[in-house]
Order: structure tokens, then sequence, then C-alpha cells
């Protein structure tokens, strides 16, 4: 009931940012909070509910067991579409996160990794393809940001004797002023 109720408030909200006035979206909107409303009241006790702190960590422990899952059958290579239901399952529970907050770096990496390898999986099955186990190739590399080559320092040079710089290039002022 958790990452239900906490899906569905998701799906509020971003319904009500995009549209709250139509008569098709009061429509879905208006059950919809009546729905949250009545969960929340019945599910007063969870603290996963009614504290977003909890209900954060449980949501991101959930998509976390899904991902990991989803990992250990990708990595023995078992593929097939439970696989890629859990894995895109997963990215759409992280997406979830964001309602209380920016995404911790971690999960936003989860998030998307899930995403890049359900749909990566989906088109292999799909193209009678069979699918690298594993990580996908742009995970391998280490990331720019990962690599630490240290620079060496570099003499403290000076312009030869004589050196005379170029002259300065006339740069026209901006905006331009009318000579009008």
């Amino acid at each position: 009931p958790v990452v239900c109720y906490w899906a569905r408030l998701t799906a509020l909200q971003t319904g009500l940012a995009l549209d709250k006035s139509s008569k098709e979206a009061l429509g879905v909107l208006l059950p919809l909070m009546d729905w949250l409303e009545k969960q929340k009241g019945e599910h007063k006790d969870n603290e996963a509910i009614t504290n977003e702190v909890v209900a954060s960590a449980h949501i991101e422990n959930y998509a976390m067991k899904l991902f990991l899952a989803a990992d250990k059958q990708d990595r023995a290579a078992n593929f097939g579409k439970n696989v890629v239901k859990m894995f895109y399952t997963a990215g759409v529970i992280f997406d979830i996160l964001e309602t209380f907050g920016e995404l911790p770096p971690e999960a936003a990496h989860y998030r998307k990794y899930s995403k890049m390898k359900a749909a990566y999986i989906h088109n292999c099955l799909k193209n009678g393809e069979t699918p690298i186990a594993g990580p996908l190739v742009e995970e391998e590399t280490a990331p720019e940001a990962d690599i630490n080559i240290p620079v060496p320092q570099q003499p403290d040079l000076q312009p030869p004797a004589g050196y005379q710089p170029p002259p300065q290039a006339y740069v026209p002022p901006y905006p331009p002023n009318p000579t009008n």
C-alpha cells in the first residue's frame, strides 16, 4: 500500500501541474484525491504513509530491491519480459522519489540505468537478438569525473627575451552607437 499511495500522489501532483481546470482532468484528479484521503485515513498508523522521511527510505529500499533482483537475473543472462518489467518498474519507482525532493545522485544513476537496461533488453528481445549480460557498454567505462589523473606541475614559463605580444584587435562597442 505504501508504494501505491506515493505513486498515486505523484500522479496527482503531475496531473495538477499539467491541467487542473478541464472537465476531463477533474474527472480523473478528484477521485484520485478522494482515494488518497481515504487511504491516508485508513493507514494513519503507518509511518511510511504519514511521514515523508520514512516513506522516502521505504520507497528507495523497495526500488533498490527490485533493481537488484533484475540485475541479478541480467548478470545470469536470464532475459525475458519479467527482467524488462523489473528494470522498468524500478526506474519508475525511483521517479516517485522526486516527490520528496531532488534525487540523490546514486538514486538518479540507478533510475537512468534501470530505464536504459529495460529499453536495451526489450529492443534486443523484440529484434530477435540476444542481449549482452551485465553492465551496459557505456557503464563499463569510468565517467570522467571519476578519473583521477595527477597533473604534473608546469614550470613557470616566461616569454623569450624581446617578445612583443600582437597588437589588440579592434572590438566595436556593443551595442553599436548610432552615428546619426
